[in-house]
């Protein structure tokens, strides 16, 4: 397990994807500064910079499954999975390294841009506004998420022996998770009342009426638990720092992470490599 970390580690400082990760964490985290900067002098707005430590959670799975199909994939394409069998790995080593390194590599993107966004955005826009405990509690959540990314997609990786497939199949995921998790989230955010304007005795008057939109009972239950349990829909949640179920959302991120990598191990280990 050491010697294929170490190879993996040796490969992925020499990787341009790694350096174009990093510089986009680096280049978005200055971007949103600026750009709220520019609102802040504009338009005397108040900035938290808090909530934009907690931004770049809602785009990072998308992040995570670009740099994981193209830095996984090649696993088969150039036959480095093969080679590293015949050598004597184990798969079940192979399919962890893999994971760690696709791991650690999106946890030190997100921290890159945290660490942008604090020595540049505190002295900017002044100090945190919400409690630490609250905040550490909040980032925890994200880095557990991240982590439920990761191994999501690398089961895909791992169990797709081709790199164009793999690629499709994972950004075409992390984009239906961010979709429906954004619709299920506006669903859930409708109000159970709404006004309406009406005409009575040629008179216009606002009466309170039901919103149809408004969801209810098992079915508001069921969307809710959905975006709990996805990795997006966690994100949305947490960004927008309106999560019912905050204490939970780690559980179903380990959930999630058990689940995929006890399958992807079982499948990596029966898959016939050609």
């Amino acid at each position: 397990m050491i010697k294929l970390l170490n190879a993996g580690f040796t490969r992925l400082r020499k990787n341009k994807l790694f350096w174009l990760l990093t510089i986009f964490s680096i280049g978005l985290a200055l971007f949103m500064i600026y750009t709220q900067f520019s609102d802040m002098k504009k338009y005397k707005e108040v900035i938290e910079v808090e909530q934009l430590m907690l931004n770049y959670s809602t785009v990072i799975g998308i992040v995570i499954a670009i740099f994981t199909s193209l830095f996984l994939g090649v696993e088969y394409s150039d036959g480095a999975i093969r080679n590293k069998i015949s050598i004597g790995h184990k798969r079940i080593n192979i399919y962890l390294s893999n994971l760690i390194i696709v791991t650690i590599t999106s946890l030190f993107s997100y921290f890159l841009f945290l660490g942008m966004v604090v020595s540049i955005g505190i002295p900017l826009f002044g100090g945190i506004t919400i409690s630490l405990s609250k905040l550490l509690m909040l980032l925890g959540c994200i880095f557990v998420t991240v982590i439920a990314y990761s191994s999501i997609f690398t089961f895909i990786a791992m169990i797709i022996s081709n790199k164009t497939i793999t690629a499709i199949v994972t950004i075409m995921l992390a984009f239906g998770m961010m979709f429906y998790s954004l619709m299920a989230f506006d669903r859930l955010s409708q109000p159970e009342y709404i006004d309406t304007m009406i005409m009575k005795d040629g008179v216009q008057e606002i009466i309170n009426t039901k919103n149809n939109h408004y969801l209810e009972g098992e079915k508001r239950k069921l969307i809710q638990l959905s975006i709990d349990i996805i990795p997006a829909g966690q994100m949305f949640q947490i960004a927008g720092r309106t999560v019912p179920n905050l204490s939970v959302l780690p559980l179903y991120s380990l959930g999630v992470i058990v689940a995929f990598t006890v399958t992807g191990m079982a499948s990596f280990k029966k898959k016939e490599l050609k």
